[in-house]
């Protein structure tokens, strides 16, 4: 079966005029499913703990999943219809899940005076389980010992400690890249439900209380069972977004919030005062306001702190009521926003998970709950874009506010020529040329006390030239370069914001690709590993040496992998990241640079850090920041697109 584009503008010829075409293109999905399809759901019980309220996106029978989905533990009675939210990731050989209070203990004469990871150790070092392959070690292996592994889960909308009990299916044993021992980890098997698929997953346990997502989906979930397409957060949860809007309001312990929106910011936060944190208890009283002053005083269980520009602020589940819907719970930090006009800033991981933005509307969480249908002809945009104006690409960004499209320069000026009012501006080209534009003035805008001119312009979307009309505003005082602002009339059939992916403007094919894919490299071609979990791509780096060149930070390196391949590098470093390292482990910093990768006909420009992969057979992972250009990703498949090197063949 072979994946289509994008935009299937081949199904849409129907109403006749290209404007009606492109209009309806934008308004698909821009993950465009023709190629997938709606499947019914085969798990058990899904009608009483249904987690989507449409059948599901599949392809060739597996789900197609996002980077991040919602994951249930329905077989837990304290949890059924819980959802935790998921990082889906095909670099993962493991499932792994947050829990504390993680116990080990043994019945057998044996074993049954040592707990946790002396008992595990003694396990995996007894003749019996040693001489079996690690591959191989199974329930039915360690059965025989009698080992059973108790655990605490927390409910996270009550705080409430949820103790589980499972007999051991394997001790995970993880290899660590900073200690000579490998660590330990108790393994057992639960049923994990992700968009009505409930799968058998062999999941370790440990503390994840540093990372977002409180459970990792690897292969002992995916092999078989999904595709991962690294370019969306919670995509099996898009059919079900509620559309919301403008003045959008939401009533907190009977005090109503107002709404904004970061299309930038993760996480959303919540107007608070008088935080007190018990660290004894893990839980956090303090005052929630509404507009008018009024307070009231609330105590919930801490989920986890967020560091939030270098100051600790405690995050919480508070619950949320709508008229019309049962109560929803939604995870905010705690901060003053005493200086904004709302009380509830949503961000992507809210937005993500539960709605899209209606640009024209307002209210609509007062009103019977509208969703988001798959047939919608508005115009589809993500919170990060860019677009072409008359040959100049230029980044972009939704408005809720803004009607007319805006344009915004450094400056402008209007004449008259012949009689009729002009105006002339410059854009920068991509070799960093200023061209200049004079256009006639169709009409003016006056907002406050500024004057936009309006005229009209040659948009290219989806590969077709459109005409539309845009206003011209020069930049604000902290505004450095030219952007695009996507107003609400950028589309008779409107705008509708998706923060669940960025550049949804962008076109590109889907393409289904191995776990092991050749890519080729800077000039070079060899074998790479297709890493969801992975934000942003990483290539083995050995002699790593910074140094300025010309006022420029640069860094040399020789890149070789255990094929026999060998080349050094000097690039400019365009960046640094810390990388946040798994339990036990330092976490690190890494030099970023900018290398040229190919896979298959999808070619970029992106960011690789510089990591020591030696250890590793595969010199290279390619991560979401390449990834997300359409790679529908099998996490038990190789070579999809590619031929093997003959090494592996």
């Amino acid at each position: 079966m072979e994946l289509t584009s994008f935009i299937p503008l081949n199904e849409q010829c129907a109403y006749g005029t290209t404007m009606k075409k492109i209009l309806l293109a934008l308004s698909v999905l821009s993950v465009s499913f023709s190629s997938l399809s709606f499947a019914e759901s085969d798990s058990a019980g899904s009608a009483l703990n249904a987690t989507t309220q449409h059948p599901p996106y599949t392809l060739e029978n597996k789900l197609v999943l996002g980077r991040v989905e919602n994951v249930y533990l329905n077989d837990v009675e304290q949890l059924k219809g819980i959802a935790f939210a998921g990082k889906i990731d095909t670099g993962a050989d493991t499932t792994s899940m947050h829990a504390t209070d993680i116990h080990v203990s043994s019945d057998h004469p044996k074993f049954n005076k040592l707990r946790d990871q002396e008992l595990m150790r003694a396990l995996i070092d007894y003749e019996p389980i040693d001489k079996v392959h690690y591959d191989n070690w199974n329930a039915e292996l360690f059965k025989p010992y009698k080992v059973n592994v108790t655990f605490t889960v927390t409910q996270p909308q009550s705080g409430k400690s949820i103790e589980i009990s499972r007999p051991i299916t394997r001790v995970g044993v993880i290899r660590n890249r900073t200690q000579k021992q490998p660590i330990l980890r108790p393994t057992v098997t639960l049923p994990l439900t992700i968009a009505d698929k409930t799968v058998m997953t062999e999941v370790n346990l440990t503390d994840r209380s540093q990372f977002s997502s409180p459970i990792l989906i690897g292969k002992t979930f995916l092999n078989n069972n999904a595709w991962v397409l690294a370019g969306y957060d919670y995509l099996q949860q898009q059919k079900n977004a509620q559309l919301i809007g403008n003045k959008e309001t939401v009533t907190i312990a009977g005090l109503k919030q107002k709404i904004s929106y970061s299309l930038s910011n993760n996480y959303s936060s919540l107007h608070a005062t008088d935080i007190e944190i018990d660290d004894k208890t893990q839980r956090v009283t303090f005052n929630v306001e509404d507009s008018q002053g009024k307070s009231k005083l609330l105590t919930l269980p801490v989920a986890r702190m967020l560091n939030v520009s270098g100051e600790k602020r405690p995050m919480v589940v508070v619950p949320i009521d709508t008229p019309n819907q049962p109560t929803q719970h939604w995870l905010v930090y705690l901060s003053d926003r005493s200086k904004f006009g709302s009380q509830l800033r949503l961000g992507k991981n809210t937005l993500n998970e539960r709605f899209m933005l209606d640009t024209s509307k307002k209210s609509l969480l007062a009103g019977k709950p509208k969703t988001f249908s798959p047939d919608s002809k508005a115009m589809q945009v993500s919170g990060s874009e860019s677009l072409t104006l008359d040959g100049i690409t230029l980044d972009a960004e939704p408005s809720m506010t803004v009607k007319t499209p805006l344009l915004k320069v450094a400056s402008f000026e209007m004449f008259d020529k012949k009689g009729k009012e002009w105006v002339t501006y410059y854009l920068t080209t991509a070799d960093g040329e200023a061209k200049q534009f004079s256009k006639p003035i169709n009409k003016k805008l006056k907002v406050g006390s500024s004057i936009r001119p309006v005229v009209f312009g040659t948009f290219m979307l989806y590969g077709e030239p459109v005409e539309l009309p845009y206003a011209i505003d020069v930049l604000s005082e902290n505004e450095t370069e030219d952007y695009f602002v996507i107003g609400q009339k950028m589309s008779k059939e409107g705008v509708l914001i998706n923060t669940r992916s960025d550049h949804l403007l962008d076109t590109y094919p889907l393409f289904k690709a191995g776990h092991i894919e050749v890519a080729q490299v800077d000039g070079l071609s060899f074998p790479v590993k297709l890493d969801t979990g992975a934000d942003v791509s990483s290539i083995n780096a050995q002699n790593i040496k910074q140094f300025t060149r010309d006022g420029r930070k640069m860094v040399s390196f020789t890149y070789e992998n255990d094929q026999g391949v060998k080349k050094e590098f000097t690039r400019k470093v365009v960046d640094s990241m810390t990388i946040t390292a798994k339990k036990g482990e330092k976490a690190t910093t890494r030099p970023v640079v900018e290398m040229h990768v190919t896979l298959g006909q999808l070619e970029k420009k992106i960011r690789v850090n510089l990591q020591d992969r030696s250890r590793f057979h595969y010199s290279m992972i390619l991560g979401k920041n390449f990834l997300k250009y359409g790679a529908v990703v099998a996490s038990e498949s190789n070579y999809l697109i590619t031929e093997p090197p003959e090494s592996e063949q």
